[in-house]
């Protein structure tokens, strides 16, 4: 893993073109990331066991509660 120092080092050796073209490189791998990172999970429909035993006592055993 590079440090910040030896990304600056190697940055500084770098040409204007080089560089614009690892800028559009690293842009282009963080856009990536932050959009699998951002993928929304469907809500789930889970209940608990009381809603469950509720709802079962109303519409199958047609019991009040």
């Amino acid at each position: 893993m590079l440090t910040a120092a030896s990304v600056y080092q190697i940055a500084k050796e770098l040409s204007d073109k080089e560089m614009g073209k690892l800028h559009k490189m690293i842009t282009t791998d963080v856009q990536l990331y932050q959009s699998l990172k951002k993928v929304k999970k469907k809500p789930s429909m889970s209940m608990s066991r009381i809603e469950i035993r509720r709802r079962l006592l109303k519409q199958v055993f047609n019991l009040k509660i």
